[in-house]
């Protein structure tokens, strides 16, 4: 997966993301609630929309533990070489895959490749389960993955200390850029009267200690 570009990843609303397991807390009966972590109410959210009963199941403690995601993973490579296909999950934290023909479907097309991982990933519930976890992996918190990047802008003095994230985060969740472009237009576009290479260059070392 390539890196993503700055506005990208300040526009982006992450709606999932995961380590293993999601903090738990004792609820008012004493009973542990088991979506009540940062994850929690994504979790739910997955196991009460999804009619795969492996995802409901892996999802009804509120944890994808490391075993239920090696034995997704083993389903999925599986459920893939039934279908003729060599199937690698390579997680290095942006949860890539690896796909080969065998003998059997050397003629097949790039399509019928996605549709069989899109068929093995629906009958596993490798989709959503483990992206699901891959993101509370990387964000146990659950925390905007724009809320750093603003962090950092400000800090180096990109961004003015009078506006803060939500004010600006709200803006792009209405759908009103403008807000953005004033920010950011002068450090992306290199044609604007405003353009400061080594303050472009800042922007862009931000947004990659980001994802370190």
């Amino acid at each position: 997966m390539g890196r993503r570009r700055m506005a990208a990843l300040l526009s982006l609303v992450t709606v999932l993301a995961c380590s293993g397991c999601a903090m738990r807390s004792e609820s008012d009966s004493g009973q542990t609630d088991p979506f009540s972590g940062p994850w929690g109410a994504s979790l739910q959210r997955v196991r009460d929309e999804s009619d795969n009963e492996t995802v409901r199941k892996v999802l009804e403690d509120g944890v994808i533990d490391d075993a239920e995601q090696a034995q997704i993973e083993s389903d999925m490579t599986k459920c893939m070489a039934d279908l003729g296909y060599e199937w690698t999950y390579i997680d290095k934290g942006d949860g890539g895959e690896a796909v080969n023909s065998t003998e059997r479907t050397r003629n097949a097309t790039g399509q019928e490749s996605n549709q069989a991982k899109e068929k093995c990933g629906r009958s596993t519930g490798f989709d959503p389960l483990l992206e699901l976890a891959r993101q509370i992996r990387n964000n146990p918190e659950h925390k905007n993955p724009s809320e750093p990047i603003f962090d950092c802008l400000q800090r180096k003095g990109l961004i003015d200390r009078s506006i803060t994230f939500d004010e600006y985060w709200n803006s792009i969740k209405s759908g009103d850029m403008s807000l953005r472009d004033k920010l950011f237009e002068r450090y992306e576009d290199p044609s604007s009267l405003d353009y400061d290479p080594q303050q472009a260059q800042t922007f862009q070392q931000c947004a990659a200690a980001s994802r370190q």
